[in-house]
């Protein structure tokens, strides 16, 4: 991503890269002499990982870019939010962090609602899958079909086992559905992922010990992938997708940045809320957008509380036009909430104020950011989902 001319004159240009070079990284970070360093993540790279357990400042923060804990002692605080977290997350067996955590007020991401994207080159996007995927040229022409779309934009990665149900339900409860997941950059990958799928259609189709053989190529010929492409893309295909799209938001591990292109674009999702962070993201975003004046309807469009359930609103959103239609007006109306949020930058402010000791009050800070009455009045929304799921999580057999 190519940082906007804001970002460049917001740091008066002080704005370093030093690619994948570890030593090199090394040197510009202790030359710096930084009083406090933020890693947007350290799990998905080595690079990342290995240069968390040095010290290059006095205070070193870990964002949630890949939503789970280091485990290296050398990271301070782990931002998080109220909403992100399960509502009693200290009393859960799994409370799993090392870092010291850091819950913001209110939804803790937001994104801008217009990104600058570098030219990217398609083929180096897809590595070696680019032949052995559907273009998306294909897929356009298959949303203008009398078809229904099932999209998931994510690392494959991400789609586990218990999920590849999810996606065979929906083929076998809708002839018309077609499912459409993003390629992995390596081949193998997306191999592993589309034996999976097909060996689940077989034993749902067929049982485990079936004595005949049985045919799923109808079924897999609904599968589709596609090569990775940036999100802007995405939203375009999205926008022209029709009104017989839905966005699949996979768990236990979903996704914020692909939420928040749904939502830009007007795309219903459905969403699985998970006990851990790196399943509560997406649901975050979405319960922030409907946080007042919705109709219960649609405030709860989205979110399943089951895998049933998950299916089912999946499967509505594609085939009842009309409340479909309803919730993607909803989402044009509301999703503005979620985009350039002042809340999120203020809970930014008034946490590095603290961890730096620096004595800058509240109103100087809100003053600055341009933080008004109508910020205040989203956030008093905020403060009462988080008390409302609270009452709910207190009467559940969930909390063990």
């Amino acid at each position: 991503k190519q940082p906007s001319q804001e970002f460049f004159k917001a740091t008066d240009g002080n704005v370093f890269s030093t690619g994948y070079d570890e030593m090199e990284t090394k040197q510009l970070l202790r030359s710096l002499e930084l009083d406090c360093l933020i890693y947007l993540e350290a799990m998905n790279t080595a690079q990342l990982y290995f240069l968390g357990y040095q010290r290059f400042a006095e205070v070193q923060v870990l964002v949630m870019g890949a939503p789970v804990t280091s485990g290296i002692k050398t990271f301070d605080y782990f931002l998080s939010g109220d909403l992100l977290e399960h509502p009693y997350r200290t009393q859960l067996k799994a409370d799993h962090y090392t870092e010291q955590v850091v819950l913001f007020d209110g939804q803790a991401i937001s994104f801008p609602d217009s990104q600058h994207h570098l030219p990217q080159d398609s083929a180096l996007a897809a590595g070696d899958a680019y032949s052995n995927v559907t273009s998306l040229e294909q897929m356009t022409l298959l949303a203008k079909q009398d078809t229904h779309l099932f999209v998931c934009f994510q690392n494959i990665a991400k789609i586990q086992p218990s999920f590849d149900h999810v996606l065979v339900d929906i083929l076998l409860a809708d002839p018309k559905a077609h499912i459409i997941l993003q390629a992995s950059r390596h081949a193998a990958q997306t191999s592993s992922l589309s034996n999976r799928l097909e060996k689940t259609l077989q034993e749902r189709l067929c049982g485990y010990n079936a004595s005949q053989e049985c045919s799923t190529q109808s079924f897999q010929s609904r599968i589709h992938y596609i090569a990775r492409i940036k999100s802007d893309q995405i939203i375009e295909f999205l926008q022209r997708s029709g009104t017989s799209s839905v966005v699949l938001q996979p768990f236990p591990f979903d996704g914020s940045k692909t939420t928040s292109d749904a939502l830009n674009a007007g795309v219903p999702l459905v969403t699985f809320p998970q006990t851990h962070l790196r399943g509560r993201m997406s649901s975050t975003l979405i319960r922030a957008m409907f946080s007042e004046n919705t109709p219960d309807d649609i405030s709860m469009c989205c979110i399943a509380n089951s895998v049933s359930e998950y299916v089912s609103k999946a499967l509505r959103l594609t085939s009842d036009l009309q409340f479909r239609n309803r919730v993607s007006a909803a989402i044009q109306q509301r999703s503005p909430r979620v985009f350039n949020n002042k809340s999120v930058s203020l809970e930014w402010a008034k946490f590095l104020t603290r961890a730096l000791e620096q004595r800058i009050s509240n109103q100087e800070l809100e003053y600055e950011i341009g933080f008004g009455d109508a910020d205040r009045h989203y956030q008093s929304f905020s403060a009462k989902a988080i008390e409302n799921d609270q009452h709910r999580w207190r009467e559940s057999v969930m909390l063990e």
